[in-house]
C-alpha cells in the first residue's frame, strides 16, 4: 500500500473533525489483516468502511442508525467492493450478532454520540468481538477540566452538545479498562486543533459551532484514540 489511502479519497464527506486523518493510525493499532471480519460503529458516508475493505482486503459490517439512503452501499459498489461492505441500520447498544463474531471493531467520530449509553454499547461490542480482537475509537474528546465559560455559553445556548458528549482521554481509558479490555494504545492527537479548524472551514456546520471552534484556541476541544484488546 502506497501512502495513506484515506487521504486520497476523492470528494470526502466528513461527519466530524479529523475523520480521515485518524483512520490510518486507528486501523494500524487495530492490527487489521486481510480476510478479517470488521465491525464499524457509525458508518457516516461509508468512505472509511469502503477504504478499509478495499485496501486491507477485509469484510466490513458498518452500522449507521441515522441512514436514510443506501449511500454507503452505493459508494462501496462504485469502489468495486460491494460484496465486502454491508450497511446496517442498527445501534451498537443492541446487536443481533452472535458472540465472538468480529476480528476487529472500530468507531471514528461516533462512539461519543452514544452518550450515557456508551457503557452498554461497549459491553455489546466486547461480546461480539473474538478473543484477542482489538476494539478502538478515534473521536472528538476534551482536555481535562471544565469547558471554559465562554465556550460553555455557546454550547448551552445553541444546544451543540459538546459538554454532554465529549469525555477526556482518561475517561475513555477507564471505561475500556473497567470492561476488562487491555489498553494497547491511547493518546490525544497533537494535530487535533488544526483538524478542528480544517473541519470548520471545509464543512457546512452552524455558525455557533464555527464560533465555538474558533474561540477554543486549543484550550478544551481535542481528538483522541483509545484501543483495547479483549
Amino acid at each position: 500500500m502506497n501512502g495513506n489511502p484515506f487521504l486520497k479519497i476523492e470528494q470526502t464527506k466528513a461527519w466530524g473533525p479529523g475523520s480521515f486523518e485518524m483512520a490510518l493510525p486507528l486501523v494500524q493499532a487495530l492490527n487489521i489483516k486481510p480476510g478479517m471480519r470488521v465491525l464499524e460503529v457509525g458508518g457516516g458516508s461509508g468512505q472509511i468502511a469502503t477504504t478499509i475493505a478495499k485496501h486491507w482486503d477485509v469484510t466490513v459490517i458498518t452500522l449507521e442508525p441515522w441512514a436514510k439512503t443506501n449511500e454507503i452501499q452505493e459508494y462501496a459498489a462504485e469502489q468495486g467492493v460491494e460484496n465486502q461492505v454491508l450497511q446496517l441500520k442498527l445501534e451498537a447498544q443492541s446487536l443481533p450478532f452472535a458472540d465472538q463474531t468480529f476480528d476487529a471493531i472500530l468507531s471514528i467520530g461516533s462512539f461519543e454520540m452514544i452518550g450515557d449509553e456508551r457503557p452498554k454499547a461497549l459491553t455489546e461490542l466486547i461480546r461480539v468481538a473474538k478473543k484477542g480482537a482489538h476494539i478502538g475509537i478515534a473521536e472528538p474528546m476534551c482536555k481535562p477540566g471544565e469547558m471554559p465559560s465562554d465556550l460553555a455559553k455557546i454550547d448551552t445556548e445553541h444546544n451543540l452538545g459538546f459538554q454532554k458528549c465529549f469525555s477526556t482521554l482518561d475517561w475513555n481509558v477507564d471505561l475500556f479498562s473497567s470492561h476488562g479490555l487491555k489498553i494497547v494504545d491511547s493518546y490525544y492527537f497533537q494535530e487535533a486543533y488544526s483538524w478542528w479548524l480544517e473541519y470548520r472551514d471545509k464543512n457546512n456546520i452552524s455558525e455557533a459551532e464555527k464560533e465555538l471552534i474558533s474561540n477554543d484556541q486549543d484550550r478544551w476541544i481535542s481528538l483522541g484514540m483509545v484501543v483495547g484488546k479483549k
